[in-house]
């Protein structure tokens, strides 16, 4: 199925087993289902081969952790966080439990287009944790490699922002982030050297939710296990379903021979080795740096593989991005298929599967 789209326009499917005497809370599915600052989802019940579950159906480009596997700039920190807490303060505002919202990036969907996130909120008359802010703001910096200072400090900021702050309010992170953002809009990212980070610990401890089964899409999907709460080792998927998962990343995948690239005027062939790979003439945060072409914009374009099908990605590139001939539109992904010949501004090259 997904090889017939021309349109990356993905849909996640998630599926949550819940018992017959948990209730579903059906004026929060409604305020969940209404889109609200960026969360497009929708979830309603259903009964899969007999078992009662809440079904969300996700629009986005991308899963968290695919995108995290690439350098992060300070400006798309900064968006994903304020679509976070833009939407925590939504659910706050019409009185929504924000301990329902899964803050895990195992279940977390992002649309590249705009940064925004979509949240999994959990409508359902269960008692829940409380939303623990601090915690998932750590780990997902602790996981993140950044672009360069200026991006690194950025996280800094978050971190002390928690140091400062023993006592977590919404409001005041929300302030934060929102002058961040603003201050994003005032002085646009620019070029920064880039520093080293100290390798990860191995005591540090992964997300709880198993990344190698948290990936669902249209064809295929697992049912998860009876939800608890929010950040228990409950929510997960069963390892004895018998419905396969399309699974985006896993280690089979990560070491298989990918497609490459040919770059037309120099011959070059450039190997497609990430989920998220970028071009452009910057210095720093590309996975491919064309250096004697100044019509290429700095992150110039994507190339993004999903289950295996790989797009093209204008980046808000100045002299535009073209898939045979025809511009591309940023905001608007094209696959890509063996053979399919692209320009990032006048730079050809031609994809290839092998």
């Amino acid at each position: 199925m997904s090889t017939e789209k021309t349109y990356l326009c993905d849909e996640y499917k998630l599926y949550f087993k819940i018992e017959d005497d948990v209730q579903i809370l059906h004026n929060e599915v409604e305020l969940y289902n209404t889109s609200f600052v960026g969360n497009n989802s929708f979830c309603h019940e259903e009964y899969i081969d007999g078992q009662r579950a809440l079904t969300y159906s996700i629009p986005a480009m991308i899963t968290m952790n695919q995108f995290i596997t690439k350098k992060i700039h300070r400006d798309e920190l900064v968006d994903i966080m304020f679509s976070i807490a833009d939407q925590l303060m939504y659910l706050k505002a019409n009185d929504m439990p924000l301990g329902k919202v899964i803050l895990n990036i195992g279940y977390m969907y992002l649309n590249l287009e705009d940064m925004s996130v979509q949240l999994v909120f959990l409508p359902i008359d269960k008692p829940m944790e409380k939303c623990n802010m601090e915690k998932f703001v750590r780990d997902l910096v602790n996981k993140l490699d950044f672009a360069n200072k200026k991006a690194s400090d950025c996280g800094y900021e978050l971190i002390k922002f928690f140091d400062h702050n023993p006592s977590f309010y919404l409001s005041e992170f929300y302030k934060m982030i929102t002058d961040m953002k603003n201050d994003n809009n005032v002085h646009p990212e620019d070029e920064q050297h880039f520093i080293v980070r100290p390798q990860k610990a191995e005591a540090i401890e992964d997300t709880e939710v198993p990344l190698q089964t948290t990936v669902v899409s249209i064809p295929s999907f697992k049912l998860a296990k009876e939800v608890k709460d929010y950040s228990g080792n409950d929510i997960g998927f069963d390892d004895d379903s018998d419905i396969t998962s399309t699974t985006v990343l896993t280690n089979a995948s990560k070491s298989k021979p990918g497609p490459v690239i040919v770059r037309t005027r120099t011959g070059e062939r450039i190997k497609i080795d990430k989920p998220i790979f970028c071009i452009g003439k910057s210095a720093q945060g590309v996975d491919y740096q064309v250096t004697d072409n100044n019509s290429v914009s700095r992150r110039h374009a994507y190339i993004i593989n999903v289950n295996g099908v790989y797009y093209l990605r204008d980046n808000k590139s100045t002299n535009h991005t073209y898939l045979g001939g025809k511009i591309i539109n940023s905001g608007t992904d094209m696959m890509l298929i063996d053979g399919s010949k692209f320009k990032l501004a006048n730079e050809e090259f031609t994809f290839r599967e092998k």
